[in-house]
């Protein structure tokens, strides 16, 4: 009897899959989201975030098959992210050969944690105060309790989700205390909106290293590995009440200081805005000077803050320059804060005495002398002295600028940047001038060191 033998040629063929690593996970584990796809031009989804958890890194695997002369790749790439809440991962399309695939969607469970009973760790929220107002900053502290004894080979703790929450990592601090090791993290919280919100439970992973027999036949070997466990927090619930429009949480005090009270026409004065307290420094408005007809440059402002009786306290300063040829009036800066009742602020108010203006080479004299020449002759005579009289003024005025130039080239060769800075303001309506003043003012004010190119200014000078 002949047997027939069918042969059928092995065919490469395009194919996509996904997959997770769990389907069930606890707030702060990761979920690998892989997609699978094989094909000789494989174009992968540019996958940023999965619903509304960012991708927190990716990884890339490759395989390629050639039979009979044809290439065939098999690429593997994974997402990792950390949900929060239940999720689905949607579908997604590849394209392969240029033909699209899509994926099929999965639905990722995000189990509710119970706080960990254990004997050598334990992890733990609390915050200053569970009701607050908004902008009224909050203590949250995070502590890891470690036994004594027990030596990790690594502890990664999960930050919490602050969503809705300013926040700024204040302290880390570690002691020991009933036979643990303590570390503390404190954080700045200041609510951004009203209601009530959850922080937490938070992981820690605290991960072991393992010793197994490997499988082998021939060789008694031991691999090494990390065995993670899992350690979970309490929650917190902060519940967050509105406050008055237009009104900055805490109590203030604030003042208008200036470096001098008499100055020079066109001489810059420094304008300092002091305000201290306890309360939301983060959030305060953005104060100007509205002063008419006046230069000011203002600067950006410092803030430093410190704790207080588990209250954020410090100090506000922002600092304006401002150039004037006239007397400057500077009308107190008014805002409202908040705390059980509205605080008005209010500064006091400034006044700069700036001495007048006198223009140089100003001589009434001569001229109301020439006016009397002028008067006394006649006819042709006249016209000819008032010319040659033209011709001579001009020559002396040309004379003194000749003198003129030679001695402010001298000063600004000799003149460090403050005294640069002076004599350059009688020029800033020039463009140049002005970025050079800018420049020179950073450095006086803000310990800058931009470049100043004297010779580029006396060029610039000798143009004018």
């Amino acid at each position: 009897m002949k047997k027939l033998i069918l042969l059928i040629p092995f065919l490469l063929i395009a194919y996509v899959n996904v997959s997770v690593n769990k389907q069930k996970v606890y707030p702060g584990e990761e979920v690998v989201f892989t997609i699978q796809a094989s094909g000789n031009d494989i174009k992968f989804p540019n996958i940023k975030k999965i619903a509304h958890f960012p991708v927190q890194g990716t990884a890339i695997m490759q395989n390629i098959t050639i039979l009979n002369g044809n290439m065939q790749k098999n690429i593997s790439k994974s997402y990792i992210f950390f949900p929060t809440k239940d999720v689905t991962i949607p579908s997604f399309e590849v394209f392969i050969d240029n033909k699209a695939y899509k994926t099929k969607p999965i639905h990722i469970k995000v189990l509710k944690p119970v706080q960990s009973k254990d004997a050598n760790f334990k992890l733990l929220l609390s915050v200053n105060k569970q009701q607050a107002y908004i902008e009224e900053p909050l203590i949250f502290s995070i502590e890891f309790f470690q036994k004594d004894n027990i030596n990790p080979q690594s502890i990664e703790i999960r930050r919490p989700n602050f969503d809705n929450f300013f926040t700024k990592k204040l302290s880390t601090k570690t002691f020991k205390k009933d036979g643990y090791t303590i570390t503390k993290y404190n954080f700045l919280l200041i609510p951004q909106k009203t209601g009530n919100f959850q922080i937490g439970p938070i992981l820690a992973k605290i991960g072991y290293l393992k010793q197994e027999k490997t499988n082998d036949p021939f060789f008694n070997l031991i691999a090494t590995s990390i065995k993670y466990k899992n350690i979970f927090s309490n929650e917190i619930n902060v519940s967050i009440e509105p406050i008055p429009k237009n009104t900055i949480f805490g109590e203030f005090n604030a003042s208008l200081i200036s470096d001098k009270t008499k100055v020079k026409a066109n001489e810059p004065v420094n304008v300092t805005l002091n305000i201290k307290g306890c309360g939301d420094f983060y959030n305060l408005p953005q104060f100007k000077l509205n002063i008419p007809n006046v230069t000011i440059y203002p600067h950006k402002p410092i803030i430093n803050t410190f704790i207080k009786d588990n209250t954020l306290c410090g100090e506000y300063t922002k600092n304006f320059t401002v150039i004037s040829d006239h007397n400057i009036s500077i009308k107190p800066i008014e805002f409202n804060s908040f705390k059980t009742k509205i605080i008005h602020i209010k500064t006091n108010p400034l006044l700069i005495e700036v001495k007048s203006y006198t223009p140089k080479y100003h001589s009434p004299k001569i001229i109301t002398k020439e006016k009397v020449i002028y008067k006394v002759k006649k006819d042709y005579t006249l016209s000819i002295i008032m010319l040659v009289v033209g011709i001579l003024i001009g020559f002396g005025i040309s004379k003194i600028e000749i003198k003129k130039e030679p001695s402010v080239i001298k000063k600004i060769k000799k003149a460090n940047d403050k005294e640069l800075f002076n004599i350059l303001l009688e020029y800033s309506n020039n463009p140049q001038i002005e970025e050079i003043l800018k420049k020179l003012e950073e450095n006086i004010y803000q310990n800058k060191k931009n470049r100043i190119n004297k010779r580029e200014i006396i060029k610039i000078l000798k143009n004018l």
